[in-house]
């Protein structure tokens, strides 16, 4: 049982899509669909100090379950971001649409979607069907670890930036990660591959950001529409 003061998972709820998701998600098929280039979000929140943090997010989703999360990639040794979310999951999106000539600002919440293994303060949003929200984000974290580029993949086994200037070269030898997965029903041996696999796997986290606000500015054409 979670004490009074323990974070709790919030529920999501099997509604009709937010007003704001159709107009978002065509804005991103006609700038981003096409494109094997990555698509990255500018994150703010608030630090313990005080301070504003920013960070530059790598954009992975939107959640098809409920069009309000949206999906990032998380290393479980990146102290910094991991820093920054825990002192406050409270943050605002700035998501800038280049050919379009929109701009959307999101206000939310994050929640973490780590490895079994890790242990973290943040509990995975809670979801309505028949599987516990572990095990429904468990599988999500699969999905996205197998559909990640075997140069991305391979990024989880480096260290985390702060360590990035002083650790040694042989820190980055894995320089491309194929997802492998053992075979139960043969008797596999463990190798280097697959040990270093699993780690990063292990080192993978979905971060997970439920929008709760969305200020949206279209400057395609003057005067500008701001709603």
């Amino acid at each position: 049982m979670n004490s009074p003061s323990s974070p709790t998972s919030p529920t999501i709820a099997t509604l009709a899509p937010a007003p704001w998701f159709p107009i978002l998600k065509k804005s991103f098929t006609k700038n981003f669909l096409y494109t094997d280039d990555p698509v990255f979000i500018s994150m703010s929140n608030i630090k313990r100090s005080g301070d504003a943090s920013m960070h530059c997010l790598q954009f992975l989703s939107f959640l098809e379950d409920d069009p309000r999360f949206l999906q990032f990639p998380l290393a479980m040794n990146d102290n910094l971001l991991m820093g920054d979310i825990k002192s406050d999951p409270n943050a605002s999106l700035s998501w800038t649409m280049p050919k379009s000539k929109e701009y959307y600002k999101l206000t939310g919440k994050f929640y973490i979607a780590s490895a079994p293994i890790q242990v973290t303060r943040f509990p995975p949003p809670r979801v309505i069907n028949d599987l516990a929200a572990q095990e429904f984000w468990e599988k999500e974290r699969i999905k996205q670890w197998k559909g990640l580029d075997d140069k991305v993949r391979a990024m989880f086994t480096w260290p985390s930036r702060g360590e990035m200037p002083k650790a040694d070269k042989v820190a980055f030898t894995c320089q491309s990660l194929k997802y492998t997965v053992l075979d139960p029903r043969k008797n596999n041996k463990t190798n280097d591959a697959q040990v270093v696999h699993d780690i990063a796997m292990d080192n993978f986290c979905l971060l997970v950001y439920k929008v709760s606000e969305v200020e949206y500015f279209d400057y395609s054409s003057f005067p500008p529409k701001r709603t």
